[in-house]
């Protein structure tokens, strides 16, 4: 789990505080639907925490790039075994946008979520499924929607681009963040967030 270089001069701490309290609520939403899960992050903090949470399997990626902290991570996976990849700062995701998502996936290779903070060709990934965890390069970042795209057709693999508004708005900037605090009543346990909001505002 990483701040956003955008967001790190905005009240950090807050920042800090809100995005593990959504990254509590995401691991609470994919344990509900009794989906093993890891946790990929450089902080010890973090990868405590996912353990009394639950995980089933953490990585430290020792301040690596994250896309080479997810290749190493993924080669100790069965090879065969479906992976699917969630942003941790994604406020709105809820039971029933993973619902929507593993339904979708069922009939393609490959799934990219767009974020919907970016605009554009700019757009990131906020959650990628993919078949096996092998089948592409991972390539999380700005842009990446698009790259993601093209690796799949150069490489002839079934994809689907699924559009998951506001589940896919993540926290990239303060505009993000001001659009959480004027939609928290679409947040699921909103009082979750609703103290550090208040700490970044006031």
């Amino acid at each position: 789990m990483r701040i956003k270089s955008t967001l790190a001069s905005t009240r950090n701490h807050a920042i800090e505080s809100l995005v593990k309290a959504i990254f509590k609520q995401t691991m609470r939403v994919v344990q509900r639907r009794g989906i093993s899960f890891g946790v990929i992050s450089p902080s010890q903090e973090i990868i405590d925490l996912s353990l009394e949470l639950g995980a089933d399997f953490t990585y430290i990626d020792e301040g690596t790039d994250l896309n080479k902290a997810l290749s190493q991570a993924s080669k100790k996976l069965p090879p065969t075994q479906a992976v699917l990849i969630i942003m941790p700062d994604l406020p709105f995701f809820s039971v029933k946008c993973l619902h929507v998502l593993l339904k979708r996936a069922q009939n393609v290779e490959l799934l990219i979520v767009p974020s919907i903070s970016g605009i554009g060709e700019k757009k990131g990934t906020a959650m990628l499924y993919m078949r096996h965890p092998e089948l592409l390069p991972f390539s999380f970042g700005l842009k990446s929607k698009n790259r993601y795209v093209q690796s799949a057709q150069m490489n002839h693999i079934e994809f689907e681009i699924l559009d998951l508004d506001p589940c896919a708005r993540d926290l990239d900037t303060p505009t993000d963040v001001k659009y959480l605090q004027n939609h928290l009543s679409s947040v699921n346990e909103p009082e979750n967030y609703k103290k550090f909001l208040e700490q970044i505002f006031n």
